[in-house]
């Protein structure tokens, strides 16, 4: 069993951070939340052809989340405790957002002698976080999900299923 690094910590934190944050901000974190999910898809598509054409609209999106967020919800109906739970909701699906997307955003480096070796993480990572980046759970998640088509397929039907949902 491999144990938790700092990473793993930093990563569990921003997830308990951007839940916090969205629980504080109520029916706003709901809807800056949610929205920021959906806009990710159209931000990634931007980014790999213009990558401050998808910074600009990411700026964009954020406001006009916030905006919308400020119209739809009353002030009266902001400050009753179901409208925090689905903040809080709204926060943790942006969190989690934010940590699949890091785990599975690492470069895959290719061995120089057989370009048929891959590996994900990089070996040769910055700073010596290669052996703390091979030690994390999370990223050996990402590993998975990123490697998955490369993978042989699995034998049991529920973890074919579960792959294949990502």
């Amino acid at each position: 069993m491999m144990g938790i690094t700092w990473i793993d910590a930093v990563l569990v934190l921003l997830v308990a951070v951007c839940t916090a944050f969205g629980a504080q901000r109520r029916l706003v974190g709901l809807v800056v939340g949610v929205g920021s999910v959906l806009l990710l898809k159209p931000l990634l598509v931007v980014g790999s052809r213009s990558p401050v054409l998808a910074l600009i609209g990411a700026v964009i999106g954020a406001l006009l989340l916030a905006l919308l967020a400020q119209r739809i919800a009353p002030p009266g109906l902001r400050q009753r405790w179901p409208s925090k739970v689905a903040g809080g909701f709204g926060g943790l699906v942006l969190g989690l957002a934010l940590l699949v997307s890091f785990v599975t955003a690492l470069p895959i480096e290719r061995h120089v002698a057989d370009q048929r070796a891959i590996y994900y993480p990089p070996v040769n990572a910055p700073f010596g976080m290669s052996s703390t980046l091979q030690a994390s759970p999370l990223v050996m998640m990402g590993r998975s999900i990123v490697l998955y088509p490369l993978l042989e397929p699995p034998e049991s039907e529920l973890t074919q299923n579960t792959y294949q949902a990502l």
